[in-house]
């Protein structure tokens, strides 16, 4: 499985929505659109700028994310001595993650802004009414943007992470917080880094059914495996 796969087995099962991918360095935004080849949700276009369509934009409820991968050893060297402590505890100064499996995950996002199109119902009517639009399309209607996560993937196991903090004298800092400072130092080289920015970490995407037209709001197990290039042949079938 690789990386794209396991990050949106991690969204869906945290948030139960599909994951960005690449997180947080791609922008997605309310109104676009596109397939779900291997996992991974492909943007074509924007429904408001290609089909002149319209929708109301509001704000969804914030949601939290933090995941450690099976099999990893967090030790607290903070104190001066090493001290093991849960994965799931809050990050500290000097935290060091000794992932044991190949491509270990950890996800830290304790602010996730969710934007949301308010008007689903009559964005699918006015979608309807679109001669080019074909019923495979997935919608953007959540966008979630995580402020300052930590993503974090290991190529290969035995390998260590350490976290510190800008300042010897800062017992803990937040992951999260856009003036967070912190230092990586890692034994392997890692197959996901990112840090220090804030960006779009998962989707909600629904579609219009085959039959009827009516809204369909998507599971992340959906997946179209269609090559967007080959949207044009005769052998592509819409979903239902």
């Amino acid at each position: 499985m690789g990386l794209a796969a396991q990050f949106e087995t991690i969204i869906e099962r945290q948030l139960n929505v599909h994951a960005a991918w690449v997180p947080v360095t791609t922008p997605y935004k309310l109104g676009d659109y596109g397939l779900i080849s291997d996992g991974v949700f492909q943007k074509l276009g924007n429904i408001k700028d290609e089909f002149n369509v319209s929708f109301t934009e509001g704000t969804g409820e914030d949601a939290t994310l933090s995941f450690v991968s099976d099999n990893t050893i967090v030790v607290d060297t903070s104190a001066g001595a090493e001290v093991t402590v849960s994965p799931e505890s809050d990050i500290k100064a000097n935290i060091t993650y000794k992932f044991q499996n190949d491509k270990s995950f950890l996800v830290k996002a304790p602010i996730i802004n969710v934007s949301v199109i308010e008007n689903v119902n009559q964005v699918a009517q006015q979608l309807k009414k679109v001669d080019a639009w074909r019923r495979v399309y997935k919608v953007v209607f959540q966008v979630y943007v995580a402020q300052n996560p930590l993503i974090l993937s290991t190529v290969t196991g035995d390998t260590d992470v350490t976290i510190g903090g800008s300042g010897s004298a800062l017992p803990q800092f937040n992951i999260g917080n856009a003036s967070a400072s912190f230092s990586l130092k890692t034994t392997k080289e890692l197959g996901l880094n990112i840090s220090g920015k804030t960006g779009v970490i998962a989707l909600g995407l629904f579609k219009l059914s085959l039959i009827g037209g009516n809204v369909s709001f998507l599971g992340a197990e959906e997946n179209d495996n269609v090559e967007p290039e080959n949207l044009n042949e005769k052998s592509l079938a819409d979903d239902i």
